[in-house]
C-alpha cells in the first residue's frame, strides 16, 4: 500500500507544480496576429488598461513568477506561448517592451536567466 501511495504523489507532484493546461489552449498567434487584441493583453500587464480579456487577470497574477523561475512551472507548449509572446513585445512594440522589463525586473536581476529561457529550444 505504501508503494502506491508513493508512486501516486510521485507521479501528482509534476502536476501540481505546472501551470494550469488551460493556457496551452491559448491561441497566442491570433493574440498576436491582432494589434488591438494584444494591446489589450500588454495594457492589462502593464496596468494601463482593464484586465477584461480571456485569462488576462491570471496572466497579470504568475507573470512576476513566470519571469523569477524562468517559467520554470511552464509546460513545454505554454513555454512556446511566452517565447513568442515576449519576442513579438520586443519586435512590435519595443517602447512597452522597455516598460515591461522596468516594471516585472526593475533591477535585472533575472535578465540574464530569463534571455537564457528565450534563447534555448526544449
Amino acid at each position: 500500500m505504501k508503494a502506491i501511495s508513493v508512486a501516486f504523489v510521485a507521479l501528482a507532484i509534476p502536476l501540481v507544480m505546472c501551470y494550469d493546461e488551460k493556457f496551452d489552449k491559448v491561441d497566442v498567434d491570433k493574440i498576436i496576429g491582432d494589434d488591438s487584441l494584444f494591446s489589450g493583453y500588454i495594457n492589462c500587464m502593464l496596468e494601463k488598461g482593464p484586465c477584461d480579456l480571456e485569462h488576462s487577470e491570471e496572466f497579470k497574477k504568475i507573470l512576476p513568477e513566470v519571469i523569477s523561475t524562468s517559467c520554470s512551472k511552464c509546460t513545454p507548449v505554454q513555454r512556446s506561448h511566452v517565447r513568442k509572446t515576449v519576442k513579438a513585445l520586443a519586435e512590435k512594440k519595443p517602447d512597452d517592451f522597455k516598460v515591461f522589463k522596468s516594471k516585472y525586473d526593475p533591477n535585472g536581476q533575472y535578465e540574464a536567466a530569463f534571455t537564457a529561457f528565450l534563447v534555448a529550444s526544449d
